[in-house]
């Protein structure tokens, strides 16, 4: 008997099918059932052997196809209990799954490697490979909190084994993700200590970027803070220093933050420049890169007062990011919708989107994103009736935005209780004046000047309402040449 009178037999009893003939004949069982049946007929230690064999045959056979047959080289390995090579794999695997941007699928396979790598294995890169590929692939959508663990544990593993550039990869990522929770140098020894460790082993590699990741960090802390001048000058210089030297998706999402930084400014040509750069490296990368993209563009038209375009776009994006997965993108894109949807006086509209940022927010720990939310919906909650809700929801969004030096946060919930207390059905206009005059003070310090035009606007009607007209007057021109000066659409 020979294979070919097997294979004949076995189909003529039609048990089995053929697939396909070219490029090499390939046969199919006719039902799973069947493929189990003979599955489970073999012993165990048959079915190890037979794995190995599987194996080992195509990555003999199909050498210049090893990662697309990564994923099932992998399995055949698990399979025959070689853990070790199966992790081999599986890394390699996930590699291209990110080179063909599938997101899910690529950290599948960077945590089943992680999983099954023996913990005394010597193979320190590998490791690290794993654990920067979580990261890579996977902090759009899943929590940063196990990512950078997992990240931290593999660093320390290493110790001084690794290969120094997948160690400055690593440090890169773990920075990035703490940043992305809401750390800051100042405040964060575990960020600060992996930007250095970076930076030392950039500059000991030659490498001439070394100095921009931790620029670019402490551009978007600062930025954050309410540092909007000096957050926008060290993005902008280490984007300069990074551009063609790191990944697409971390270019276009540092050019996506200093778009944001420019039109909180109202330097709205240099956000648009800055955009236009994200947008063609946002087309380099995957679709998370074009999701972060769409979501500054929807940032930048809110500040420029083109309330009902940033509101439709921040829609789409709300919607992309929930089929995407992608956790990250829906706090940002949700908490803009709500934004706009309370600046056009939709309360009702507006609580979903800021109620659905704030849930999201506690699983990728976005705090800046949250602290915006927090505060939205205290006025949301507080102008559909539920005052005391409301003041939970600004109080909740005050002592984050002071334990984490956020001005900008800060500025925009006083300005949004502000307003609330005005509309009430009995207007607390003094509340109302000490809110206001406190996020003027604080745009103003911060130079956020489309927030300082809007707010200026509204303490002027509120000096108005108590008799203090000349006051009311001066704040209402201040506020209408702040916005001819930068062009905001929702002023005439």
């Amino acid at each position: 008997m020979t294979t070919k009178t097997d294979l004949g037999t076995l189909e003529a009893s039609g048990l089995i099918q053929v697939a396909a003939v070219q490029p090499e004949l390939e046969y199919l069982f006719r039902h799973a059932l069947v493929q189990d049946a003979a599955y489970g007929s073999l012993l165990k230690q048959d079915r190890r052997a037979l794995h190995k064999l599987a194996a080992d045959t195509l990555l003999s056979l199909y050498p210049e196809r090893r990662r697309e047959l990564a994923a099932v080289i992998a399995m055949h390995f698990e399979q025959a209990g070689d853990a070790g090579s199966a992790a081999e794999h599986l890394v390699v695997a996930g590699e291209h799954a990110l080179e063909r941007f599938a997101q899910r699928e690529a950290v599948s396979f960077f945590a089943r490697s992680a999983e099954l790598l023996p913990a005394d294995d010597p193979r320190v890169d590998l490791r690290l490979r794993a654990a920067i590929g979580v990261a890579k692939a996977g902090w759009t959508f899943s929590g940063l909190g196990g990512a950078i663990e997992q990240l931290e544990r593999a660093i320390a593993i290493a110790g001084d084994r690794a290969d120094q550039k997948v160690l400055a990869d690593a440090y890169f990522w773990v920075a990035f993700l703490r940043r992305l929770t809401g750390e800051s140098i100042e405040s964060s020894p575990k960020l600060k200590h992996a930007l250095e460790q970076a930076e030392a082993i950039g500059e000991a590699l030659g490498d001439p970027a070394a100095h921009a990741i931790p620029k670019a960090f402490l551009g978007i802390g600062v930025m954050f803070n309410g540092e909007l001048r000096q957050g926008a000058q060290l993005l902008n210089e280490a984007l300069d220093e990074l551009e063609g030297r790191t990944d697409a998706l971390s270019t276009a999402v540092l050019s996506g933050f200093l778009a944001i930084t420019y039109a909180r400014l109202g330097e709205f040509a240099a956000a648009d420049r800055a955009l236009v750069r994200a947008d063609r490296f946002a087309a380099q990368g995957d679709e998370i890169a074009r999701l972060d993209s769409l979501i500054s563009r929807s940032a930048i038209n809110l500040e420029r007062g083109d309330i009902a375009e940033g509101s439709a776009l921040a829609l789409q994006c709300a919607e992309t990011s929930e089929t995407l997965g992608a956790v990250s993108c829906a706090v940002a894109s949700n908490v803009f919708l709500g934004q706009s949807r309370l600046t056009l006086e939709d309360a009702l509209g507006a609580r979903a989107p800021l109620e659905r940022g704030i849930e999201l927010s506690l699983v990728t720990d976005m705090a800046p994103m949250r602290t915006l939310a927090q505060g939205m919906l205290g006025s949301v909650r507080a102008r559909l009736g539920d005052v005391p809700a409301g003041d939970a929801g600004w109080n909740d969004a005050l002592g984050a935005a002071h334990a984490g030096g956020d001005r900008f946060g800060e500025a925009v919930t006083l300005w949004g209780r502000a307003l609330t207390r005005v509309r009430q059905a009995t207007p607390d206009w003094a509340a109302a004046l000490r809110d206001l005059d406190a996020a003027v003070a604080l745009f103003d310090a911060m130079e956020a000047r489309p927030s300082l035009a809007r707010a200026l606007r509204d303490r002027a009607g509120v000096l108005r309402a108590i008799g203090r007209t000349s006051d009311a007057d001066e704040a209402a021109r201040r506020s209408r040449e702040i916005a001819g000066q930068i062009g905001l659409k929702d002023f005439s």
